[in-house]
């Protein structure tokens, strides 16, 4: 037997975890569209539909955990920009068309909208795990300045939560308006302000921050985002928090409650962004 070589050893880079995940949303895509030729080019057989749905579902989920997770590096170059959310707001268009096609189409209508929702949480996974990668990547060889855990201060958490608040009410609002006058549209574009305001009411809470070089990360226990430096305008200290400033964004506040040593974190502020 020939001795092992390097090829034949496991590869280190490979992503298994991100392969199997981007298989399995490629398989929610590809399936409704193979159903659709069977019913129309072979049989309709509610049998027959309901088997090719899982051999497709499995063969591209397999196929894709193969080819994806031996990519080097693409979970980090996807990770990188905005478009690792892409694979999150492909799917909206996709069950947008199979309700719309509910009354063509039938069964593979169904399987286009609720595959295109259940889709479209993959790929906000998918765009989770590469920032989380990419975070990683860049921070592994950094120095870090400091470490700390803290949330908003009181006060503007509970500011933020009445802004959060008013969202939830309107998306009510909305949605029951939509049902009551038939307009699917209404219920649809309602829904929008609820992650807005689930994303503002989860920004304040508490994580774990990073300050190095590379910038400030955010640490939470399934996932981790970078903010380089450049992404800040600079940064103030207020009576009970330092306020890093971002154009057309929200505000990152740190509550000098939290910290044992706020001096020290205001020191590391400074030397990146005084």
């Amino acid at each position: 037997m020939s001795p092992s070589t390097d090829s034949d050893a496991p590869r280190r880079d490979a992503d298994p975890l991100f392969g199997v995940v981007s298989g399995a949303y490629l398989a929610l895509l590809c399936v409704p569209p193979v159903v659709l030729v069977v019913s129309r080019l072979v049989t309709g057989s509610p049998a027959a539909l309901y088997g090719t749905a899982l051999v497709t579902f499995a063969a591209v989920t397999g196929a894709g955990w193969l080819g994806i997770a031996r990519w080097d590096g693409l979970a980090v170059r996807l990770g990188r920009t905005a478009v690792r959310w892409l694979p999150a707001v492909v799917p909206v268009g996709y069950a947008l068309g199979g309700f719309a096609s509910l009354g063509q189409t039938g069964v593979v209508g169904v399987l286009a909208f609720f595959f295109g929702l259940v889709a479209m949480l993959f790929g906000f996974a998918l765009g989770v795990m590469a920032r989380t990668r990419y975070a990683d990547a860049v921070t592994a060889d950094a120095t870090t300045d400091c470490e700390f855990t803290a949330g908003w201060p009181e006060r503007a958490r509970r500011r933020l939560l009445v802004v959060a608040g008013s969202l939830v009410t309107v998306t009510a609002v909305g949605f029951v308006a939509g049902l009551l006058t038939d307009r699917f549209w209404l219920q649809l574009a309602s829904q929008v302000l609820f992650p807005v305001g689930l994303v503002l009411v989860t920004g304040s809470e508490e994580r774990t921050y990073t300050v190095s070089e590379a910038g400030l990360e955010h640490r939470l226990p399934v996932a981790r985002r970078l903010f380089p430096w450049s992404a800040f305008d600079g940064y103030t200290r207020t009576d009970d928090a330092l306020v890093l400033h971002r154009s057309w964004r929200v505000d990152t506040r740190i509550a000098l409650a939290d910290l044992s040593d706020p001096d020290a974190v205001d020191a590391a502020f400074a030397r990146y962004l005084g």
